[in-house]
């Protein structure tokens, strides 16, 4: 990783672009307008979970550095539609894929706990 601080243009409501510090881990997509300061956010590249090609979860480290709440790094997680009557093999297949996806989401767990732990935001 590059040792300069990265910056990104971002317009935001009234019609400039800001210029903010971008972290090396951002996917560098921030949108078209964001209304309001607050509104930014730094979005990791996403990584989908979906052992055996059945999408379980979809994360992605993300962060709001002007946020009034939470501006730490965290690991935003949407989960899949897991809703549905299963037959004893089909649910013995999702308990195999949810160990798979818990896998994953804790190797992403252990990679924010290192970037926070080492100060890179």
């Amino acid at each position: 990783m590059s040792t300069e601080p990265r910056t990104v243009a971002v317009n935001v409501f009234v019609h400039k672009a800001l210029e903010i510090d971008e972290p090396d881990w951002c996917a560098g997509q921030h949108g078209e307008l964001a209304q309001y300061k607050v509104d930014i956010s730094h979005d990791g590249p996403e990584h989908v979970c979906a052992p055996d090609g059945r999408e379980l979860f979809r994360a992605f480290l993300t962060q709001a550095p002007f946020s009034s709440v939470n501006r730490t790094i965290g690991l935003y997680v949407e989960f899949a539609n897991l809703t549905g009557t299963c037959t004893p093999d089909e649910v013995a297949q999702l308990a195999d894929d949810l160990n798979a996806a818990a896998s994953q989401l804790r190797e992403l767990g252990q990679e924010l706990a290192a970037m926070l732990s080492g100060g890179d935001r």
